[in-house]
């Protein structure tokens, strides 16, 4: 303050005081007052502190006398928001004054918004010790909330007093927690007595409970009597949870017991470990028996005893040339699990006479079999070998193998798009077929599996054939399987060191064993199958003349016959007479195709199928897929010559049906000679079928049949030709003899032919209906046979 100013303070004064000592009628008022306190504190000529009604104020030394006075009436606390009602002064001066007080005095400070000097704090002292005292230990968590002070500055308190007016000892596992020396000593002994009267493992939790100590204690003075050597056990886990005393005497059983069970068995099992107490058996173990060479499973430790013992069983099988389970050889609380893995161990040590590892293979995880016994036990498959290998090739099915496997790719690619259209063919063409109605012996017709003797290539008794799918597959194998699994096993069964074994472990070993022993006995298989092949193929050379002779004998009688029923249509009539689809003559000349021309197609396909050696059951009827597969698989003229055959079948055209065939029986397919027409002959055949159509007729008793043959008897006698048709065309039959019959005659066989009719038609739960109709078509059956026997030549519609 300058001179000037303290002067202008010292007027001030002056004239304060003159206003004091003047009347009441010049004396300042209240209000002009405090306008001047005002002034001169935005002047900062003087500092003060105002109340909180600005009514009143105090120096700022005033503030920190009255702050300590008012500390030390409170006992050493007390709050600032306190503070600050009892001297009417704002709470921010209060804060501040009582930072600058802490910052001057040493045994000031202020905790969360209080007060505290160090008469307090020797006080609060005291009282923790007096609580000691009465409790044996305390815990600042619990004096915060007794005091309503923070933990650390509670925690401050206590570790400076220690010693001094505070006699305990601070938790050395929990900084928060104190004991006196008098209740360390109490406990201690509890624990003590409470340890040493144990002799099993006990759970921590367990002996808490029984001593009533608490379990932050427990392992602290646990620890001290441990460092004394003053309890006899040792203490696992840190946690009252998994923690366990266990007592010496208890580890000390549990030593004897390994060691005495490992002397006697030479191993020791994880889960008998864990039956006396030991959880961790593999470690135990490891520690235990740390100088002793042992080979460590997942269930068992096993010593070097056992592992000699199944290293001399496996080196004398190879010495021998024979096999060895060893898991008989092992105890009987090993399983296979372990006998596995020790054997991969001892192989890794055994070695012949000579020094070198043995040949041998595992079966069945435990059993060890050398390669010469598995030589041994191909020797007896040599036979069986030969007997399929020649089955195989005999049945085709080799050489079927051989040519798919040279097939390539987009070969197969092609065949397969070609089976998937004749099989989608196939299934339109089944559900298209739908029941017909027809007469003579099958009258009304539906679509049922064909009764036609497989096979056959004589004498048609009509019907159409409908068996099931092709033989034939496309498919390229990755290998043929001459020799199976099975064969092998039914012959090294034999072997007199199996029959020992217990039933199913003898199934099984001998599966494993026939399984690797299949892939290189199938290999030898294949190799005779193609010795054999080699053979039959230059043997077949000298017989082949013989089959393409058979061939062309057969395809002249065939061909002559379907020539001469051939010339017994002409006389039908080519026009279509509704409701019939299609005329006489397409219907019969169908049929005739549909049998005759069938036995043809399938002479010819059968000839070519065996020369080029695909693979196809002659015993099954050939169907029209069958041939086609025989088309794709030999190529060129024979594809198309098949294909237009089975192309020509389909239809009603005979011509087409001829060239077709003068086409496959060139010189570019089967090479087959058709004999010119002889007449004598051909009048032979006409009278013997006669006389064989009349002898069947006369010798059968069934209405049905007796009309069919009488009706083709006079169709011959009519047009001096052969016919060939079934009963399903009677009525086409009879139309056609109309013209050429009596009347009487004729009406003769119509009503026998509605008396046929009506027999099919009529139900069989109707019996008398049905003897009736069967006594009158016996009546007049020698009517029809008399008929036939006297008609011998063309005759006209006589009235």
């Amino acid at each position: 303050m300058t001179a000037v100013e303290w002067e202008e303070v010292k007027r001030l004064a002056a004239g304060f005081q003159r206003a004091q000592l003047i009347s009441t009628t010049q004396r300042l008022s209240e209000r002009n007052c405090v306008e001047l306190m005002t002034k001169l504190v935005d002047m900062k000529l003087i500092d003060i502190i105002f109340t909180n009604d600005g009514k009143e104020y105090v120096t700022p030394q005033q503030l920190l006398t009255e702050l300590k006075d008012e500390l030390e009436v409170h006992g050493g606390r007390v709050s600032l928001v306190d503070l600050a009602e009892i001297l009417n002064v704002d709470l921010s001066h209060i804060t501040q004054k009582a930072a600058q007080l802490q910052s001057k005095s040493r045994n000031i400070t202020v905790v969360l918004g209080q007060l505290i000097n160090g008469t307090y704090i020797t006080q609060l002292a005291e009282e923790i010790n007096d609580l000691l005292v009465q409790r044996g230990f305390v815990s600042t968590n619990s004096l915060t909330q007794q005091y309503d002070l923070p933990n650390e500055f509670l925690q401050k308190v206590v570790q400076e007093n220690l010693g001094k007016i505070i006699r305990a000892k601070q938790d050395p596992r929990d900084p928060n927690v104190f004991f006196t020396e008098a209740f360390v000593a109490r406990n201690m002994a509890t624990i003590r007595g409470a340890i040493i009267g144990i002799m099993k493992p006990t759970a921590v939790s367990t002996l808490l409970n029984l001593c009533g100590v608490q379990d932050r204690l427990f392992y602290s003075l646990f620890e001290e009597l441990a460092k004394a050597k003053q309890v006899p056990g040792t203490l696992s886990g840190k946690q009252v949870s998994n923690s366990m005393y266990v007592p010496s005497v208890y580890s000390k059983s549990q030593s004897d017991w390994v060691d005495q069970f490992y002397r006697q068995n030479g191993f020791l099992e994880y889960d008998a470990m864990s039956r006396v107490g030991i959880s961790d058996g593999q470690a135990y173990v490891k520690k235990h028996l740390a100088g002793e060479n042992l080979l460590f499973l997942d269930s068992a430790a096993i010593g070097p005893s056992v592992l000699e013992q199944i290293k001399g069983a496996i080196e004398e099988a190879v010495s021998t040339g024979t096999w060895v389970d060893i898991l008989p050889t092992l105890p009987s609380a090993l399983d296979t699990t372990c006998a596995e893995q020790i054997l991969v161990e001892v192989l890794k040590t055994v070695k012949t006479p000579g020094g070198s590892v043995p040949s041998v293979k595992v079966f069945n995880s435990t059993v060890v079999v050398t390669e010469s016994f598995l030589n041994k036990l191909v020797v007896p498959l040599k036979d069986i070998v030969q007997q399929k290998a020649e089955k195989c090739v005999s049945s085709g099915a080799f050489q079927q193998w051989q040519i798919d496997r040279n097939q390539t790719p987009e070969d197969n690619k092609k065949d397969d798009i070609k089976e998937d259209k004749v099989d989608k063919r196939d299934e339109r063409r089944k559900k298209a077929a739908g029941g017909k109605v027809g007469g003579g012996t099958q009258g009304r017709e539906t679509k049922t599996k064909s009764t036609k003797k497989k096979g056959g290539r004589g004498g048609r008794g009509g019907g159409d054939s409908d068996d099931e799918a092709p033989v034939i597959s496309s498919r390229k194998p990755t290998n043929l399987e001459i020799i199976t699994i099975h064969d092998i096993i039914s012959v090294i069964s034999k072997e007199e060191s199996f029959r020992g074994l217990d039933e199913d472990d003898k199934v099984s070993l001998l599966e494993e064993i026939a399984k690797h022993l299949h892939l290189s006995v199938n290999k030898t298989a294949l190799d005779v199958a193609q010795a054999v092949l080699d053979s039959t193929m230059s043997n077949q050379v000298g017989t082949r003349r013989k089959t393409h002779h058979d061939l062309q004998e057969k395809l002249n009688n065939l061909i002559t016959n379907i020539r001469l029923f051939e010339r017994g249509l002409k006389g039908f009539s080519t026009d279509v007479v509704p409701p019939a689809k299609e005329s006489a003559h397409d219907q019969l000349s169908k049929y005739l195709l549909k049998t005759f021309g069938t036995d043809i197609a399938n002479e010819i396909v059968g000839f070519i199928a065996q020369e080029r050696m695909l693979q196809w059951d002659s015993r099954k009827e050939m169907l029209q897929e069958t041939r086609q597969k025989v088309a794709q698989e030999s190529g060129g003229s024979e594809k198309e010559a098949i294909q237009k055959l089975n192309k020509s079948l389909t239809g009603s055209s005979l011509d087409d049906f001829f060239t077709a065939l003068d086409y496959a029986l060139g010189p570019e397919v089967c090479d087959v000679v058709v004999r010119k027409p002889d007449k004598k002959k051909e009048r032979v055949m006409v009278f013997g079928h006669r006389q064989a159509l009349l002898e069947q007729m006369n010798t059968s008793q069934e209405p049905a049949q007796v009309l069919h043959i009488a009706a083709l008897i006079l169709c011959q006698g009519v047009t001096q030709n052969m016919l060939h048709a079934s009963g399903r065309y009677v009525n086409i039959l009879l139309a056609f003899l109309q013209p050429h019959l009596p009347v009487p005659t004729f009406k003769t066989l119509q009503e026998y032919y509605d008396l046929v009719l009506k027999l099919l038609s009529t139900d069989d739960s109707d019996e008398s209906a049905k003897e009736t109709v069967t006594f009158q078509l016996q009546e007049k059956m020698s009517v029809i046979k008399e008929i036939a026997n006297s008609f011998k030549k063309v005759g006209e519609n006589k009235e």
